[in-house]
């Protein structure tokens, strides 16, 4: 079940954070540390209603946040013009426990339909360069490199991706 996050639900949100740093250290990944995301990213999400929480058993095991906010970095991006209106989907993630049981599969749908229901023109996200399977996960699901962006949390590139959701 995939719900709007509360104040309540930010200590799971935290542990599942703890577990994500954990495995994507294990892997040799490190746009994910203890520097990003924090806590306090995490509060604001939820203060703006813009974080979700996929929970099994009321325990949150995966989490997607999206809004029309975004790093100034995106904007160095060359987007689909068509587009006049765009979500940010940021910091998708499932428990590496519950992984490959379809569970960011139905985040990013959440994501693209209440973005094609509030009449939103595409989704555009950063998808970190040196992770090939998640490019791909992107990629299969229709999304589109539109270019690199260097954030400072990490010493290699993350590619802009979109997809339009009207066209």
């Amino acid at each position: 079940m995939i719900i709007k996050a509360n104040k309540h639900h930010l200590p799971q949100i935290l542990d599942l954070n703890s577990k994500i740093i954990e495995y994507m250290t294990s892997r040799g990944f490190s746009h994910w540390s203890e520097r990003y995301p924090t806590e306090a990213i995490y509060r604001r999400d939820i203060i703006r209603n813009s974080q979700y929480v996929y929970l099994i058993d009321d325990i949150v095991r995966g989490i997607v946040s999206y809004d029309i906010q975004h790093h100034e970095y995106f904007d160095t991006i060359d987007w689909n013009s068509k587009n006049k209106s765009a979500y940010f989907v940021h910091r998708l993630a499932v428990d590496p426990k519950f992984q490959g049981l379809g569970i960011a599969n139905k985040l990013m749908e959440f994501s693209e339909i209440n973005a094609k229901n509030d009449g939103i023109d595409s989704i555009r996200l950063g998808a970190f360069k040196g992770y090939s399977e998640v490019v791909g996960f992107y990629k299969k699901r229709g999304y589109e490199v539109k270019g690199e962006i260097l954030f400072d949390v990490s010493d290699t590139s993350f590619y802009g991706m979109e997809k339009s959701l009207r066209h």
